[in-house]
């Protein structure tokens, strides 16, 4: 691979380590070409398990590093205001048409905001007011020209305000031949920082988007990078469409997340897998995969209904077919008591939820799926990973999650209308005649999910894991020549206006810490 003619510092700022859940096999194979990756979090784990991701990554490889993020201080007055700028564009956004029918979306970017506003120190009572009013106006607005205006006028505000001072003193210290930033998009991110800063000192840029619904259910890429990589051509689209990336500057790699899903293949028997599940082992079995919690809160009581027409019905291959319930990792706190005992040969495993990451939970997660007759879920990414191996794959579309499902843009790329590979069922009774088939008959669509797969997940060829794609583009990073920060007269005055606000929000922050007996020179937490 043609990089710089020399082994490259690759600086790859990450919100936390459970991304390396989507890049780590990428960050191996940069390390294994020679290069040095220093991956520096925000904060090292969300979840339970994710410092392990980070230790682990480190370990292997001595050209891997690990570290903090280097952030505003809490003293810098340009810290709140940027946080408010940056809440207020992440909720304009979904003043686009395109979002009209996405009400949860923008409920959630609202409710995030509105508490970010309240438990903010360093924002003043009229400030909070304001924004507060500013909140309720976005959320009725709708239309392209309202949506232009206003994130037009939100950005121009982004561009005014300064890089930080330690996060170019750090960039100047590490002096990277290339940043990379993940995800960028979460709410109000603080990543954005890093992009200006980098632009700033000349270093090229590059976001790399996690996951399917990133782009399309988030906050807004800010600052544009030099780069950015994502999955598959439609989020080439969304990147142009939605978040003003020219269309050159993105470039399609494939889902590394998924690659060993191509390649591993079973190595129990189906009935272990139901003894070690705790099913009947002399019967097939439905995989039922949870989602999370903001797109189903009460999933129990969902799949008590959905468990009770299988049950009832008159076809005896619903009502006696094994069923394995999987919690998803970040919401099984609701299946610690459920009971299901009562609805037959029904196993929730394991019930304490798992990351999939390796070893033995990774070997349950892939077997569950390859023997299962079926995957049935509401809206998840492990009905990518059952498309993988050729699962038919089910969605009842239930009311209470209507604005999680078709209100939210990623999960229409999954309907057959849209060339994907869910057999959807607008009731029980129809989503139970689709399961019988699917038992009886297998995958009945099974060549347009193959088409699925390589488009959505696999863009350079169905046999051409994304990992080493990925990688290649980024060695490729350090060869950009970026663009400069652009610096004009408008940005220049508008930043000097918003001076005395920045001021003031130190002085604020400073009171509310003596307040409440702390200090105004507190960190932000990790």
């Amino acid at each position: 691979m043609e990089t710089a003619g020399r082994p490259l510092r690759i600086e790859w700022f990450m919100l936390h380590s459970g991304y390396i859940r989507y890049f780590g096999q990428a960050i191996r194979l940069l390390a294994d070409d020679g290069h040095r990756v220093h991956l520096a979090f925000t904060r090292l784990e969300k979840d339970p398990g994710d410092a392990r991701l980070a230790h682990d990554l480190a370990a292997s490889h001595p050209n891997i590093t690990v570290g903090e993020a280097p952030l505003r201080p809490r003293t810098d007055g340009w810290r709140p205001l940027a946080g408010l700028a940056r809440g207020l564009i992440d909720l304009a956004r979904y003043i686009d048409p395109r979002y009209a029918d996405a009400p949860a979306l923008r409920a959630r970017m609202a409710r995030k905001l509105t508490e970010h506003v309240s438990t903010a120190r360093a924002v003043d009572p009229l400030t909070a007011r304001a924004t507060l009013r500013a909140i309720r106006y976005l959320q009725a607005q709708s239309g392209e020209p309202a949506h232009r205006r206003i994130v037009g006028a939100l950005a121009a505000v982004e561009r005014a305000i300064p890089t930080s001072p330690e996060i170019d003193a750090y960039l100047l210290d590490h002096r990277p031949d290339a940043v990379l930033v993940t995800p960028a998009i979460e709410f109000a991110s603080t990543q954005v920082e890093y992009v200006k800063s980098a632009r700033a000192a000349g270093i090229p840029t590059g976001v790399a988007v996690a996951s399917w619904d990133n782009l399309t259910g988030k906050g807004l890429i800010r600052v544009l990078p030099d780069c950015v990589y994502v999955w598959n051509e439609i989020q080439v689209r969304e990147a142009e469409e939605l978040h003003g990336v020219p269309r050159g500057a993105t470039i399609a790699t494939g889902a590394a997340k998924f690659d060993e899903w191509f390649e591993r293949r079973p190595q129990w028997r189906r009935e272990q897998l139901a003894e070690r599940a705790g099913l009947d082992p002399s019967r097939p079995y439905v995989l039922y995969v949870c989602s999370s919690s903001f797109i189903a809160p009460d999933e129990v009581a969902f799949v008590r209904e959905w468990l009770g027409r299988l049950r009832a019905d008159e076809r005896p291959e619903l009502r006696n077919v094994g069923v394995l319930v999987r919690p998803h990792p970040q919401n099984a706190a609701q299946w610690h008591d459920a009971d299901l005992s009562d609805l037959g040969n029904v196993s929730v495993w394991p019930r304490a939820g798992a990351q999939p990451d390796a070893g033995d939970a990774r070997a349950d997660f892939f077997e569950s799926l390859a023997h299962s007759s079926a995957v049935v879920g509401i809206n998840t990414s492990a009905l990518l990973e059952a498309a993988i191996l050729g699962k038919s794959v089910l969605v009842p579309l239930v009311p209470q999650f209507a604005g999680t499902q078709s209100g939210t843009l990623h999960f229409r790329y999954l309907l057959h209308e849209n060339g994907g590979f869910l057999h959807v069922a607008s009731t029980l009774d129809d989503h139970a005649g689709q399961l019988a088939a699917a038992l009886e008959h297998g995958d009945d669509q099974a060549a347009q999910t193959r088409r699925f797969v390589e488009s959505f997940l696999r863009p350079r060829g169905l046999d051409r894991p994304a990992a080493p794609i990925l990688a290649g583009e980024i060695e490729r990073l350090a060869l950009v020549r970026p663009a400069p920060a652009r610096r004009t007269a408008g940005s220049a005055a508008l930043r000097l206006a918003l001076t005395p606000l920045a001021a003031g929000a130190v002085v604020v922050g400073g009171a509310a810490a003596r307040r409440r007996g702390g200090s105004a020179l507190e960190p932000e937490p990790s």
